[in-house]
């Protein structure tokens, strides 16, 4: 029988840094020492879980000093470096190194020895509360492995600890704690230590382990990427006030614009093919502004091209962080990227699939009603004229629903006229995949819809 803790690291990265090296050395604790990993359990103790008895506390954590062993995951070395500025001497650069590895993937340390009920139960409570194992930016989820999950682990692949002389491969040494544990000396600071004029803490050792080679990826070059699949790039919005949601076409129209300013070729983009000749059908991008949380303020931004988003337009899209406008009353925007993909990825709240899909913003019809035409007639024949122009199925319903539709911008510039605008909700025969827009300046806001459960 033996006791084993699993790590997992979910934003893929472990910072920490060796004992006695300097942070810029960008140096890299690998595998993580047992002297660090008890520290942490016990700083969870003082700062999680107080109500512990601090001798069951101490029975546990003395039982995890002797050495482990353990099995690593595939990591990649890597780091950042950081320039702050440091008065009149211009700028100090700072290393910051880390073990890149899969966020799904765990590191496992084992001890051959078994932990009694009562430890077990206080390390299983102290590994579930752990937040981060070294620097804090690297965020831990630790847990005890049953017995049957230890017994199950593979009889190979594991890093045991051995002298320099007898390893057979070049080898790492990580601080481990001596047994029985000096928890005083656990507890020891790096200043405290280095004013008593040691380099290593009192009840510490140093512990040798065949080093774990990082993964090197090889230095070619790599092969074009197929084309991008890329759907919709989704943003969210920040401002001290954030515009309502009336706004929807004025905003748009400035997204459109800035987007522009960043790829002027692109027919994507601009919704004309070449001379300004206007593109045949509605492939080309819808900008949407959406109030996802019903509150009556934009907290949203998606840009959608049904035909998909070159590479070049999706970079061109993520290097919009702003929105201005000089028209009255735009209030200023910043833009911040949440995710790129597919359109039903990007916008759930708005792809169905539902039989019955309700106006989010008002329909505003191309056409004008024939004399003595009803309304409630002539709104059902755009909308499937509409339906049929973007390849939906026929609607078997459309009728006319209450609102303040008027109260939405209905017109892309000052210069323009205000269209007219309706409520609608349109039924199929069958649930049908949106999202839906419709309409006049449909690839600016107007003639959204909104599934109905």
């Amino acid at each position: 029988m033996s006791t084993a803790v699993a790590l997992r690291f979910p934003t893929g990265r472990y910072h920490a840094t060796p004992w006695g090296r300097a942070v810029n050395e960008a140096v890299i604790e690998w595998p993580p020492s047992p002297w660090r990993l008890l520290r942490a359990l016990y700083a969870t103790w003082q700062w999680r879980a107080s109500d512990l008895d601090a001798d069951v506390v101490e029975t546990a954590l003395s039982a995890l000093a002797q050495a482990p062993s353990f099995r690593l995951p595939r990591h990649t070395e890597a780091h950042t470096r950081h320039y702050y500025p440091d008065g009149a001497y211009g700028t100090d650069k700072v290393f910051d190194p880390f073990a890149a590895l899969d966020p799904h993937s765990e590191i496992v340390v084992r001890w051959s020895n078994t932990l009694d009920e009562q430890s077990r139960a206080v390390v299983t409570r102290l590994c579930g509360l752990l937040p981060y194992l070294g620097r804090a930016d690297s965020l831990c989820q630790a847990r005890l492995l049953t017995d049957e999950e230890a017994d199950k682990l593979p009889m190979e692949g594991w890093l045991d600890p051995g002298d320099l002389g007898t390893l057979d491969r070049p080898a790492t040494r990580v601080l481990a704690p001596n047994s029985p544990l000096n928890l005083p000396a656990l507890l020891a600071t790096t200043t405290a230590v280095r004013h008593g004029g040691r380099t290593t803490p009192p009840g510490a050792r140093w512990l040798s382990y065949p080093a774990a080679i990082p993964d090197r990826p090889p230095a070619v070059r790599r092969a074009l990427r197929p084309p991008s699949t890329v759907g919709a790039v989704r943003f969210a919005l920040a401002a001290p006030v954030l515009p309502t949601h009336h706004q929807v076409v004025l905003y748009g129209h400035a997204l459109r614009r800035a987007a522009l300013s960043r790829a002027q070729e692109s027919a994507t983009l601009s919704g004309r093919v070449s001379d300004g000749v206007r593109s045949d059908g509605h492939t080309h991008a819808h900008y949407l502004f959406l109030d996802l949380d019903d509150d009556g303020l934009l907290d949203t931004a998606v840009v959608w091209a049904p035909e998909g988003l070159t590479e070049a337009e999706v970079e061109a899209l993520t290097r919009i962080d702003r929105l201005n406008y000089g028209e009255p009353g735009f209030r200023p925007l910043r833009l911040a990227v949440e995710a790129s993909g597919s359109m039903p990825d990007m916008l759930p709240e708005r792809a169905g699939p539902a039989r019955r899909w309700r106006s989010d913003t008002p329909f505003a019809p191309y056409r004008h009603p024939k004399k003595r035409q009803l309304t409630s007639d002539f709104l059902a024949a755009e909308v499937r004229r509409e339906l049929t122009t973007r390849a939906f199925p026929s609607a078997s319903e459309v009728r006319t629903t209450g609102g303040a539709w008027l109260d939405f911008r209905r017109r892309r510039t000052l210069q323009d006229l205000e269209l007219r605008a309706f409520g609608l909700e349109i039924v199929f025969e069958e649930p049908t995949e949106g999202p839906l827009a419709l309409g006049a300046l449909s690839h600016f806001g107007l003639g959204l819809f909104r599934p109905v459960p």
